[in-house]
């Protein structure tokens, strides 16, 4: 974990609602896998007072040809921290804790990957599918949101990743939720990873239940955190397992463990 003043590299909207800001920080880079999330704070001063949490999206170079190295947030600006955070420009400096939390975790017999998100929630499975790729894995990511506007642009994946998209009001892709089409490609997965809202999760785990062979489908639980360090237990979340901690224990949970 690293205290950090990283540079803005880039800083600007993709989807409706939310923007991607780069970070120039060797350190992250070197460090960062996907799942693990950043405290990122937003102003100088004391408002807002606490640090926001925000998945790391992509690590790497963000520029081909150059060698500046760093990781990408997404996030959505609907609160004062964020909204801050939307004001940075090229050039600012922006304090970083990370990358903390436990990140997704891959069989090294796995060859077939599943991944499933929705809107901004899609965040952290784009450094998934990245990396993924990138050691020779096939890689489905079923995307879903409310309309096509607030689906992350496809033309930022991966061109190896085969992208299969649902809108609840049909405007892009296919109509209806992720958890839906979940079920055309339970087979083929060897691994299922996803993020997105606890509601999607309780859509999932019924979509999923009578689909055989069972699988460890893991997702984040991203919990409302306030210090990101399993200090102030304000991140707690009940699983089959007992209380844990979202920053601490997690974000990466199975989903069979998800009391929902």
């Amino acid at each position: 974990m690293n205290q950090i003043m990283a540079t803005v590299l880039s800083n600007g909207p993709v989807m409706e609602g939310a923007n991607m800001m780069w970070l120039r920080s060797p350190e992250l880079a070197r460090e960062a896998k996907p799942g693990q999330f950043l405290l990122v704070r937003c102003d100088d001063g004391v408002d807002p007072l606490l640090r926001r949490a925000l998945s790391i999206h992509r690590v790497g170079r963000p520029f081909p040809g150059q060698n500046i190295a760093g990781c990408a947030l997404l996030y959505n600006y609907r609160g004062s921290g964020t909204e801050r955070l939307r004001r940075l420009r090229e050039g600012d400096t922006v304090d970083v804790i990370g990358p903390l939390g436990k990140g997704f975790t891959m069989k090294r017999t796995s060859k077939n990957l599943l991944l499933i998100g929705v809107s901004w929630g899609i965040s952290p499975l784009i450094a998934l599918a990245e990396q993924q790729v990138a050691l020779g894995r096939s890689v489905t990511l079923v995307m879903g949101a409310a309309t096509g506007a607030q689906l992350y642009p496809s033309e930022l994946f991966p061109p190896e990743v085969e992208l299969v998209v649902a809108t609840e009001d049909a405007s892009a892709g296919q109509k209806g939720s992720v958890t839906d089409l979940a079920a055309e490609y339970w087979f083929w997965a060897d691994e299922v990873y996803a993020s997105g809202p606890i509601s999607m999760y309780a859509g999932l785990s019924s979509a999923t239940a009578r689909l055989w062979p069972r699988k460890a489908v893991q997702v984040l639980a991203e919990m409302p955190m306030a210090c990101g360090v399993g200090a102030c237990y304000a991140c707690t979340i009940i699983t089959r397992r007992g209380p844990k901690l979202s920053c601490r224990d997690g974000p990466r949970f199975y989903l069979s463990d998800l009391l929902l």
